[in-house]
């Protein structure tokens, strides 16, 4: 998949760095345009997505024939109305994790705007995903993102969602022992597929 950050992501970036559009000194705005231009040199993006039924039962809502089952409250309102789902996974690639780190001890301060970067990259990666999952699908079209650890849903679903996936093989995403992913700008995510213009709200 194609990836690059322009000047339409420089708020969504400001924001992860927790900046309010005041206070940016020549040195920060230095900082901001290079580490745009560092990301875009080593975003190696990938992407994979499956499609699966859903069965509500007592015990949480079961991906059909999977053996994951996804509980908590929180899942089973954000689902709410939908008999499918798309499960997703996109990465940055280990490059960019590698670069970070070693600016972190370099230039600690450009290190902390490559992670902004690459926080803001994976989320318009995954946004471009559902997009093209959209047009897969259509007529119906996916809703809003949910990933493991969110509200009550188990950080642990995590696993379920990387061995469906097949991560490690298609997009060369593993997990530690602490169900956290490496490389770390990788996404994981449930959507429900909705009717076309029956798309629950945020």
């Amino acid at each position: 998949m194609n990836l690059t950050l322009d000047e339409t992501d420089r708020s969504e970036i400001l924001r992860y760095l927790g900046y309010r559009g005041t206070g940016l000194t020549e040195r920060i705005e230095e900082d901001l345009r290079r580490g745009v231009e560092i990301a875009n040199g080593i975003l190696r993006p990938a992407a994979v997505w499956k499609i699966y039924s859903l069965d509500y039962a007592e015990e949480g809502i079961k991906l059909n024939t999977t053996g994951c089952v996804l509980k908590g409250e929180s899942i089973k309102k954000h689902l709410k109305e939908a008999d499918r789902c798309a499960l997703l996974c996109v990465t940055l690639g280990r490059d960019f994790d590698e670069e970070v780190e070693r600016l972190m001890v370099k230039e600690p301060g450009l290190g902390v705007i490559l992670n902004a970067c690459g926080i803001q990259a994976v989320e318009k990666l995954a946004d471009s995903l559902q997009r093209e999952i959209d047009e897969r699908v259509a007529p119906l079209k996916t809703g809003v993102r949910f990933s493991p650890g969110y509200g009550d849903l188990p950080l642990e679903t995590q696993g379920d969602f990387i061995r469906l996936l097949n991560t490690e093989k298609t997009v060369g995403v593993r997990l530690n022992e602490n169900y956290l992913m490496n490389p770390l700008k990788s996404v994981t995510a449930v959507c429900g597929l909705y009717e076309d213009g029956a798309v629950p709200l945020k």
